[in-house]
């Protein structure tokens, strides 16, 4: 009995082994290993040259594309990034533009202002600025109650986070000159919208011009400052 035992108990225990050693590497289901703590202190050897918002380290820029498409790869990889909820990545015939949420799977992602309201019961169990009608816009993606973190500012995501999806996506897709990132709410929105037309197999190209705006008005067009 006891030898017909033996081999599943030691493949029980090679598979707990096996699942012990992935957790202990950080190997969360759907997250990657990648990083875990953004806000590490890092030896400034450690660091490497900037991956996002390149081009306005050196001067202005313009964000005149003349393509656009939803990235449904480039999305789905950086969704599978510590610190990442969702994201949605847009490309253009020389950038990539990140709409995104950030979950607790990763320290130092943000600065310390917390923009949604969890609390739930407060006023309105889903609305506290109208606590007698809990509906929501159907087309939000995030609405600021109950929801995962956003941030008003693309400045006020941590350097290590942009760097890590940005790293990330010029080595998925080299031929991406530039990459801009924000987890501002109504960019966010507005790019979810986005992704539901191409999901309906519709063409983004009508929307060109309103996303140039919209990218023109949340990243700016002016030099910027290389952060520390």
């Amino acid at each position: 009995m006891l030898r017909k035992l033996g081999f599943p108990i030691c493949g029980m225990l090679f598979l707990l082994l096996t699942l012990s050693g992935c957790a202990e590497n950080g190997r969360e289901y759907g997250k990657s290993p990648d990083h875990t703590n953004f806000g590490a202190p890092v030896e400034k050897t450690e660091e490497t040259e900037r991956s996002y918002q390149t081009q306005q380290l050196y001067g202005p820029v313009t964000h005149n594309n003349s393509k656009l498409e939803y990235s449904q790869f480039l999305s789905n990889q950086l969704h599978a990034m510590n610190g990442v909820n969702t994201a949605i990545v847009m490309t253009t015939d020389q950038n990539a533009y990140v709409a995104l949420m950030i979950d607790s799977s990763a320290v130092g992602t943000k600065g310390t202002t917390k923009e949604t309201n969890n609390q739930g019961t407060n006023k309105g169990f889903y609305n506290d600025n109208a606590p007698l009608n809990d509906s929501m816009p159907s087309n939000d993606l995030n609405n600021g109650y109950n929801s995962y973190e956003t941030a008003v500012h693309h400045d006020l995501l941590s350097h290590r986070f942009k760097q890590a999806m940005a790293e990330k996506i010029r080595t998925l897709q080299p031929n991406i000159m530039d990459v801009y990132i924000s987890a501002n709410r109504d960019f966010l929105n507005k790019m979810n919208n986005y992704a539901q037309e191409s999901w309906k197999g519709h063409s983004l190209m009508p929307l060109l011009t309103d996303f140039n705006q919209t990218v023109t008005r949340v990243f700016g067009t002016a030099q910027v400052l290389p952060e520390d």
